[in-house]
């Protein structure tokens, strides 16, 4: 598949979450399908390989404990979530299959062959920003802006409440509804921010993104399908700017699963994000050529 993908084919790969959480009515599901179907083989392989691994994460989830949200939470959410995005309150199918979880990082199973060399990829997209076309008129670019951001507020919803509203607190009250109000967690953050935008792309078998928002100077890397590092050794995650390389954190074999997500802290001062193959615990530096790099201006 190409590193680079084009704009059309970014923004149908986006719904992939929204469709296997079924977050979507039955219109837009069909409109999505219809899509999917009319798009080149690669494109529906990957939107495929995407829906797969979100339902394989929300299962793993699913294993484990957590206290069950109220019913109306997610509802509640959505409408936020929907009217911060400048549109109406749509009916929302609940996610079929979805249980409460942890609150911790989404990490789920991957293949075992190791990333290959990769050039830098650059499929960025800006969610806060309107698209352009040719021709379009300024109220269509508008509303696919909203649109935009409603999918991204939608999937950060839906998936909070489907993890057992982790990253939110339900503050008792005398009400018969708890009251329900954000963490400014960092993962949050990110996706509340009006400078939310998303940059990725292929690497190996899998596909990269991160969302990330100056205004909170985070990211959420989010790894679908990477295979992980050979047993012996860690991937490193590097943000590289003009002052050189400063880590990011380490993998290893057994941390790098089919859906594996982690926060990056101080991106703002950083334009690349970039993978090495390092000895276990990490180095100071890179000791290796990147395996995969992506752009993050």
């Amino acid at each position: 598949m190409s590193e680079h993908l084009d704009p059309d084919a970014a923004e149908l790969l986006e719904m992939a979450p929204l469709v296997a959480l079924d977050a979507l009515s039955d219109d837009e599901l069909r409109d999505v399908q219809a899509r999917v179907a009319a798009a080149p083989h690669d494109v529906r392989a990957l939107f495929d390989k995407q829906v797969r691994a979100t339902r394989e994460a929300l299962a793993a989830m699913s294993k484990t404990t957590a206290t069950p949200p109220p019913p109306t939470l997610r509802d509640r959410i959505l409408s936020a979530a929907r009217a911060d995005a400048g549109l109406d309150a749509p009916d929302v199918a609940e996610p079929a299959g979805v249980s409460a979880s942890t609150s911790g990082p989404v990490v789920s199973g991957a293949s075992d062959h190791p990333m290959p060399q990769q050039h830098p990829a650059s499929a960025g997209t800006d969610v806060g920003q309107p698209e352009s076309a040719a021709g379009s008129p300024a109220t269509g670019a508008d509303d696919r802006r909203r649109s935009r951001r409603w999918t991204y507020l939608a999937a950060a919803a839906v998936l909070a409440v489907a993890i057992g509203a982790a990253g939110w607190v339900i503050g008792q009250s005398s009400s018969p509804e708890p009251e329900v109000r954000p963490l400014a967690s960092p993962a949050e953050q990110v996706f509340s921010a009006e400078d939310l935008r998303s940059t990725g792309g292929p690497v190996a078998t899998g596909n990269v993104t991160v969302y990330l928002a100056k205004s909170a100077d985070t990211g959420v890397l989010v790894m679908d399908s990477v295979p992980p590092p050979q047993p012996g050794t860690v991937y490193q995650m590097w943000l590289i700017g003009p002052d050189g390389a400063r880590s990011a954190g380490t993998m290893t074999d057994k941390d790098v699963e089919p859906v594996t997500t982690a926060v990056l802290s101080g991106i703002n001062s950083a334009s690349t994000l970039a993978f090495t193959v390092e000895p276990p615990g990490g180095s100071d530096r890179p000791t290796t050529t990147p395996v995969a790099q992506l752009s993050l201006t």
